[in-house]
């Protein structure tokens, strides 16, 4: 990895410390309990896995993290991928924005500057609201920190993408838990103001699931439609601790029913999901392809990749057997597909376990999500020992935004310092 060796100093030299007088209620590293019967990397030192979380910390936050708006106060995290849809460059989506601002509390203690930057990411997300609620996050930003209103078809052009702000508004109140709410952003509040906002714009109360964005109304052909990556227990539970409402148990429990469901029926050998589920004559189906992104839309690509990790915090942190339940599969599959050589997963999949075409090389997006995945259960610590070698051999450069993003994440949970509040 490139910069390596002064990476190595900066670490020795402590200068990503804590700010004096800082007060940090979860400094990084932090090793949390994870669920009995878990796993993580075994036969290195709990010091050597966070070393490698602080490396590529580095780096990534040289590339990503920018502070180039006309607002000082602001802090966005770059979009390095140029394949957004929009007629201007887009430098932010609000999905990244709500990884960095999680990466950053997550790396307080170690990075003296994370909270300033957590600051200023937030202010960020406050100066670009969507048309409909002012505590949602329009999902992509132009380039000059410029709102995109670009007419994209929808009733309302600005609107927001509900993975960001469900991520968003996580990461406040992981502020709140690190930080304190008594500086100058109320984490606290904010948070529950946009949770509000989430479940009044965001969550489908009449079938209990999660919309894809704030764009969706009531009588809209794709009203009962999910992208499957939007599916976060863990973050829903931490919700009702602070906005108690019986509709998160609800959308939990449903959303686990669905997935349960399209598993056995349209991927029995795999146990994969697609990127978006599409609701027709009463029933959830696999999208068909170009339903939104690509001719991939009902296979396991670039949403669905996500959803290992996802699911696997609720395991991690809270215990729920039935996350357990859902991965397995996918994970022993994963290890017969590839004869137990992380190496070979690919960039996609159809649900009925075949590569996408042209797509057979490993990339941090799938390979770190499987391994996540596979942590919940004891019998896979050679595969997680093999995955974790696998993903530190993936060349920083050559890799954009998404991948380098998910990987940046992931190491925080596999190496076994990630937290809830």
């Amino acid at each position: 990895m490139k910069n390596k060796a002064i990476v190595l100093i900066m670490i020795a030299l402590g200068n990503f410390c804590s700010a004096p007088g800082q007060i940090l209620q979860h400094p990084f590293p932090n090793h949390s309990k994870y669920a009995s019967g878990s796993v993580k990397p075994a036969g290195h030192p709990q010091a050597e896995l966070d070393n490698v979380v602080k490396r590529f910390y580095t780096v990534w936050k040289e590339k990503y993290i920018r502070h180039d708006c006309d607002d000082s106060k602001q802090y966005y995290l770059l979009n390095d991928e140029g394949n957004v849809k929009s007629k201007q460059p887009v430098i932010c989506v609000s999905e990244g924005q709500g990884y960095g601002m999680q990466i950053m509390v997550l790396m307080a203690g170690f990075d003296k500057e994370a909270q300033t930057i957590y600051n200023g990411m937030y202010w960020f997300v406050a100066a670009h609201p969507t048309t409909r609620s002012k505590d949602l996050m329009s999902w992509s930003i132009l380039k000059g920190c410029i709102t995109n209103k670009e007419d994209n078809g929808d009733e309302d052009d600005n609107t927001s993408a509900t993975d960001g702000d469900l991520d968003i508004a996580l990461s406040l109140l992981m502020a709140d838990t690190q930080w304190g709410s008594t500086g100058s952003i109320n984490y606290r509040s904010e948070a529950i103001k946009r949770i509000k906002a989430i479940l009044d714009h965001e969550i489908n109360s009449h079938k209990n699931t999660i919309l894809l964005g704030d764009a969706n109304n009531f009588g809209d052909d794709d009203y009962y439609d999910i992208r499957s990556s939007d599916f976060m227990p863990a973050h829903i539970r931490v919700f009702d601790k602070y906005l108690p409402n019986p509709e998160w148990t609800l959308v939990i429990n449903t959303m686990y029913h669905i997935f349960e469901n399209l598993q056995v029926k349209y991927s029995p050998k795999a146990g994969l999901l697609p990127d978006f589920i599409a609701y027709q004559k009463h029933h959830y189906v696999p999208a068909k392809p170009h339903y939104l992104e690509s001719k991939y839309d009902g296979a396991y690509y670039y949403n669905a990749c996500r959803l290992p990790f996802r699911v696997a915090v609720d395991y991690l942190l809270f215990n729920d057997l039935r996350a357990q339940k859902l991965l397995i599969p996918m994970t022993d599959w994963i290890q017969d597909k590839t004869n137990n050589n992380s190496d070979k997963i690919c960039a996609g999949y159809y649900l009925n376990g075949q590569a996408v075409p042209n797509h057979d090389y490993a990339t941090p997006a799938f390979v770190c999500p499987f391994a996540i995945g596979s942590m919940v259960n004891k019998d896979n610590q050679e595969w997680v020992n093999d995955c974790w070698d696998t993903i530190n051999d993936f060349e920083f450069k050559d890799y954009q935004y998404f991948d380098n993003t998910i990987q940046m994440l992931s190491l925080i949970i596999i190496s076994g310092n990630y937290w809830l509040p």
